[in-house]
């Protein structure tokens, strides 16, 4: 039965999404949505079933979640925070100055700040002045106060933590920021602590106007102490606030490696805090904060207990069914979908079904190796058939797109065919994979004459050759891997245009330290190795990939641009959608469109598919509303379980 529905539920999932995406201000959702507006089919109960009390009074019972992405333990999302970390990041973080509503909209968290002013200056910049409320604390008791906001913003600002690999970009869009950031000043000009419950931030009159500018001034507290000590202080003499000297990446480097994985001390501010973590299971354990006061709304845990670990896509439905896990977040595939609904079908579990604001990809470095050539990424597309390929791995739950969006994307469905008719799609074509490849040179053969079978080679600026050989690193027990081996690196087409795909399989964890050749780890990471990577991204409502395609050295060695691609045209176009007035909804969508095309030419990456996702989940688990704007974190937020 379940099955037969689920494309209507889908159109309906997809139509609510967007609706939800762009509703205007005036109408911003200031409370969760109630289970009659989320599509949540029946849980496979018995009419004849009590009916749910409703939430507890206190925090009781526990959650499982299961995740195919494996933890690493680096919790903050700085160094090389995974999409599993961030979530457990997002349990255990709190008091922001700005949340999000279930339905994407930003707003000032009165929670948290009890008093704030907005002041325009000549210059076009803009000063945001908080005061917190008194009274906050962290889960260890340690009370928070402007100066914890302050150092949110200087510390994963600076220059000494970027020495080690991490991105420090907290305060990117304020004045001040660059000259902070390189270190040209200790002084963050845009940064004010004036009092001990009182700050403010100014936002740059470079970033503005912005279209999403509520996120920029978005502060939350850090526990300064815990990653340097007790002697280090933030001082403000006028001017902007400052670091005491003894602030080096010499004097404290090893503690930030040490404070990155903490567990049990970490100074939570969310609503949960960590009490363990097994890296060899892969598994994290939370437990309710009480010293947490809640989100804008008030809104605090009602589960008591939240353990995150490690499954395999091959058995992650076998652990629901049997009790191993309560909660399957995000299921992707067709094969995982369709056991979830026979599950459900069976009855005592629940679905929630929601477009993807994100999509599944092929990765390319372009400044090494043969990927470097937009060419060959060209060819590797005309290659694989995306639309065969989408199917394949989502059973029909999804469908391809052409850029760096997911269908949820409101800006996305509203251009979709204005996008159509002007993007690459990039249809299979051996072909045109041949021109593509004999317009970018590669025309040899390993002896440097003409090119007429096995592997192709391309003469470089010295004169050596290059041989069309492609590494790729993908994860270990990961099924669009499989069907990539399949449809892709075994086609035999991709040999009878000259090119060899070179498989590594590894960990997540190895994957993104390639990806971000993060030496700090070991020095291996940082050899340019891999020219190709299996993943994916998924995006907040904040879409701004300004940072994404820089092309500013530091900020590429620092990891921000993973593609290692160096276009200032992409670049420019990337900065110019974000910096629209948040009212000119229309100019934002055309500047859209405009760096998709010019994205789509040079393809950084091959869009896979963007799935209609699927969360499966135990029927204890109640008012569990899930949707592509928000998180797992804040979905069981306001869920409870009964036992």
């Amino acid at each position: 039965m379940k099955k037969t529905i689920i494309f209507l539920l889908v159109l309906v999932l997809v139509l609510s999404a967007f609706l939800a995406g762009c509703q205007p201000k005036e109408e911003a959702v200031d409370t969760p949505p109630s289970e009659d507006e989320v599509v949540t089919p029946s849980e496979g109960s018995d009419e004849g079933e009590d009916e749910v009390a409703g939430p507890p009074s206190e925090p009781m019972g526990q959650i499982i979640i299961g995740n195919t992405t494996e933890l690493s333990g680096d919790w903050v999302p700085y160094w090389t925070n995974n999409a599993a970390d961030y979530d457990v990041y997002n349990f255990i973080s709190g008091y922001g100055t700005v949340d999000m509503t279930f339905g994407g909209e930003y707003l000032i968290n009165e929670t948290v700040v009890k008093d704030y002013t907005v002041e325009e200056h000549e210059d076009g910049s803009k000063t945001y002045t908080y005061t917190i409320v008194e009274g906050l604390v962290y889960a260890d008791g340690t009370p928070i106060t402007a100066k914890d906001y302050v150092a949110s913003v200087l510390l994963w600002s600076s220059p000494q933590v970027q020495a080690t690999g991490a991105k420090a970009s907290y305060g990117y869009d304020l004045l001040g920021y660059d000259a902070f950031n390189k270190g040209e000043s200790k002084v963050f000009s845009g940064v004010r602590l004036l009092g001990d419950y009182t700050f403010s931030v100014t936002i740059n009159p470079e970033r503005l106007p912005y279209f999403y500018e509520l996120p920029m001034v978005s502060v939350g507290p850090t526990k300064l102490s815990f990653w340097t000590d007790e002697t280090v202080d933030i001082l403000d003499d006028g001017e902007g606030c400052y670091f005491t000297d003894n602030f080096t990446t010499e004097n404290y480097q090893d503690r930030w490696q040490v404070a990155r994985y903490a567990v049990e001390d970490f100074p939570a501010s969310g609503p949960y805090k960590l009490v363990s973590y097994d890296e060899s299971s892969k598994t994290a354990v939370l437990e309710v904060n009480d010293k947490y006061i809640g989100d804008y709304t008030g809104q605090t845990a009602k589960i008591k207990t939240i353990i995150y670990k490690k499954v395999t896509q091959e058995t992650a439905l076998d652990e629901l069914a049997t009790g191993g896990v309560d909660l399957l977040s995000g299921m992707a595939s067709g094969d995982e979908i369709n056991q979830g609904l026979d599950l459900v079908d069976q009855g005592g579990f629940a679905y929630t079904a929601y477009p993807r604001a994100g999509y599944g990809k092929l990765l390319f470095q372009c400044d090494h190796g043969p990927t470097q050539f937009v060419e060959v990424r060209q060819a590797i597309a005309h290659l694989l058939d995306r639309n065969d390929f989408a199917r394949a791995f989502t059973g029909g739950f999804g469908s391809v797109v052409n850029g760096p969006y997911g269908e949820a994307m409101w800006f996305y469905q509203e251009t979709k065919a204005e996008l159509n008719n002007k993007v690459n799609h990039y249809p299979y074509s051996l072909d045109r994979a041949i021109e593509l490849l004999e317009e970018g040179g590669w025309i040899y053969d390993a002896n440097g004459n003409e090119y007429k079978e096995g592997i192709r080679y391309k003469k470089l600026d010295d004169g050596t050759l290059m041989p069309l050989i492609i590494e790729w690193a993908s994860t270990e027990q990961n099924a669009v891997s499989d069907l990539l081996v399949v449809k892709l690196q075994e086609n035999p087409d991709v040999a009878a245009a000259g090119i060899q795909i070179n498989q590594t399989v590894m960990t997540f964890t190895d994957l993104l330290n390639y990806l971000y050749r993060d030496a700090t780890v070991d020095a291996k990471y940082g050899v340019p190795t891999f020219g190709m990577f299996n993943l994916a991204t998924n995006y907040n409502p904040v879409y701004d990939l300004s940072t994404t395609y820089t092309t500013d050295p530091a900020m590429v060695a620092a990891g921000y641009n993973t593609n290692f691609l160096l276009d200032e045209e992409l670049e420019r176009l990337a900065k110019d959608m974000v910096l629209t007035d948040p009212e000119d909804k229309e100019g934002f969508k055309t500047k859209f469109v405009d760096f998709i095309v010019r994205w789509n030419e040079l393809l950084p990456d091959l869009p896979l598919y963007s799935n209609i996702y699927h969360d499966f989940y135990n029927a204890k688990l109640q008012n569990y509303n899930m949707n592509p704007l928000i998180r797992v974190s804040k979905a069981l937020l306001y869920a409870y379980v009964t036992e």
